[in-house]
């Protein structure tokens, strides 16, 4: 196994680098300060075209929800699909599948550009983005056709292009490599992509254990991978997980560290996942301790009856942690019907929640760093 793909560095991509002051007693110490002001949830729409997706925003010190941002701000949708997004500076960066756009906003959502992927790479290569980082100046995009676009966030121009593996979803940074989740469609063949910033050069890597990689995160200079698995004929769940990379006899394998879990976010320590498999009746909810490696229940109550968990996230500044819920009816997932949004504290309780667009997806948060 190639040394980078378990001997990780600080983290470049994706994160802010600074140096400190002179550590002398007299001297003042001011600290980076993560704050947040909201919460935006990426709304997919029915992922036909035949509903839009949309933006909904919790304002946390206005204790209110606003559904339909985008077109309230545009006068215009979206379009097919939005997917992911992700604040860096001033601006908000709005990932659209279905119809090949990275949206540029404002904080208010207002639009500042639509930068066409398929102009930007290549009809073939630009097709369908799927995810989305931030750092060095510049955005970094997978797309369906198999490339990582790089666009300067001054200029809006492709600062450069990367060949990657097949369907690639998540992204991850650190030190001079930017690692990607191929996910191979869901065909059981995903793969690892690792590129060195410094020479350009990508590997792609198979690794046991891996088939349908969605996420990629980097703790304590390991590398975990969310991994969806696939289905038996019967449609049971398998192989998904929360999995870390690890070596046996000089090749590169990957080991649960939680089991059966579809959507995971990390913080201060801990990953939160969740489990929500297709059509499953059931879904449970885990925290894993990155030290011990211990995994625990983790304590929210959501009502399987009446919600069906489609994404997870944990605000930077607060570590409160928030679900994207799609609403039952009938007993039945509804695609068609406005999803809803819970917020628990720190203790698995309830904080708020609110009814958001159709479609619930990704969130992400509004966040700021300060000196303090």
């Amino acid at each position: 196994m190639k040394k980078y793909l378990l001997s990780l560095a600080v983290l470049l991509v994706g994160a802010v680098s600074f140096t400190s002051c002179d550590n002398e007693e007299d001297t003042p110490q001011l600290h980076l300060v993560t704050t947040s002001n909201g919460a935006f949830v990426v709304c997919t729409g029915n992922m036909s075209g035949k509903i839009g997706g949309s933006i909904s925003y919790l304002d946390y010190k206005k204790g209110k929800m606003t559904n339909d941002a985008f077109i309230t701000a545009n006068g215009r949708g979206l379009g097919d699909t939005p997917n992911d997004g992700i604040v860096y500076g001033s601006k908000v960066y709005l990932v659209v599948t279905g119809e090949h756009t990275i949206e540029v906003m404002d904080k208010n959502l207002k639009s500042v550009k639509q930068i066409k992927t398929t102009d930007l790479l290549g009809k073939k290569e630009g097709n369908q983005p799927r995810h989305i980082i931030a750092g060095a100046g510049a955005i970094w995009v997978t797309t369906y056709g198999g490339y990582v676009a790089v666009v300067d966030t001054a200029t809006f121009k492709l600062r450069k292009s990367y060949k990657v593996g097949s369907y690639p979803e998540g992204l991850a940074g650190s030190g001079n490599n930017l690692f990607v989740a191929n996910s191979d469609y869901g065909k059981g063949n995903g793969t690892i992509s690792v590129i060195n910033l410094t020479t350009g050069k990508v590997d792609d890597h198979k690794i046991e254990g891996i088939k349908n990689p969605q996420e990629i995160y980097i703790v304590n200079n390991r590398l975990y991978v969310l991994d969806w698995g696939g289905y038996d004929a019967k449609y049971n769940q398998i192989g998904a997980g929360l999995k870390i990379l690890t070596e046996e006899n000089g090749k590169p394998v990957a080991k649960d560290v939680v089991k059966d879990a579809t959507g995971a976010a990390y913080y201060n320590g801990a990953f939160y996942t969740m489990n929500a498999p297709y059509g499953a009746s059931s879904v449970s909810y885990s925290k894993l301790d990155v030290n011990t490696q211990y995994v625990s229940p983790l304590s929210v109550t959501i009502d399987a009856k009446t919600y069906s968990p489609a994404s997870i996230a944990v605000d930077p500044a607060t570590g409160h942690l928030f679900f994207s819920l799609y609403k039952k009816v009938g007993g039945y997932t509804s695609y068609t019907t406005p999803g809803s949004l819970k917020e628990f504290d720190n203790y698995g309780k309830e904080v708020r929640s609110a009814e958001i667009g159709i479609g619930p997806g990704k969130i992400f948060f509004n966040t700021r760093i300060d000196w303090k």
